[in-house]
């Protein structure tokens, strides 16, 4: 699995990148813009394709999710462990994939049932924020545990690094500043990291 997270800021023809990275074989992207209100991503999400919008992902915004017919929501380490048992109900009649975000494997071994997918981070040093360093050793081995989830290796993930990713036994990657850091060669970035992920998926 891959999943593609926006960039933080504002970027132009952004959805037109979603589409692209998507007809090229992404899974799903997450739009994470930290600080930007809820009217701020139904503009982005007017400029989207309604077609791109079952693969979709959003940080928080429970209304948006529901308005638009989003995959999920994403929530944030500590957004996450705020949610109530109502919440989390609610949530999931709907049929809302639930996403969260974790630093430790303590943290993803005690994991509830409710999430459907954890990003991990950062297993390498990260692209996107200079001097956000892994913790990782690179012989490190993903154990779930009882989670049956899927466990997302974020940080660090690049055409070096995909194959290390899958070694280490992660279901899949999610990638931000490998795809954004050049806008103008997000789509060949992808079908590099892509093509080496599946076909190392493929051997394994």
């Amino acid at each position: 699995m891959i999943q593609i997270i926006t960039p933080p800021a504002w970027l132009p023809e952004e959805t037109l990148y979603w589409q692209q990275l998507l007809d090229e074989g992404a899974d799903s992207i997450l739009l994470r813009k930290p600080g930007w209100s809820a009217a701020d991503y139904e503009q982005l999400l007017l400029a989207a394709d309604a077609s791109c919008y079952s693969k979709l992902m959003i940080a928080g915004h429970p209304a948006l999710c529901e308005k638009y017919g989003l995959q999920g929501i994403h929530f944030s380490e500590n957004a996450g462990s705020l949610l109530t048992a109502a919440d989390i109900a609610t949530y999931r009649q709907q049929g809302w994939l639930l996403s969260t975000s974790v630093h430790t494997t303590a943290a993803l071994q005690t994991a509830d049932v409710h999430w459907g997918q954890q990003l991990l981070a950062p297993i390498f040093d990260s692209i996107s924020k200079p001097g956000h360093n892994s913790l990782f050793r690179e012989d490190f081995k993903l154990s779930k545990g009882a989670y049956q989830g899927k466990v997302l290796a974020l940080g660090g993930i690049d055409h070096n690094t995909a194959i290390k990713a899958r070694n280490m036994q992660f279901d899949g990657i999610a990638l931000l500043g490998a795809i954004w850091q050049q806008p103008a060669t997000a789509i060949s970035r992808f079908r590099h990291i892509r093509k080496l992920w599946h076909n190392t998926a493929h051997l394994s």
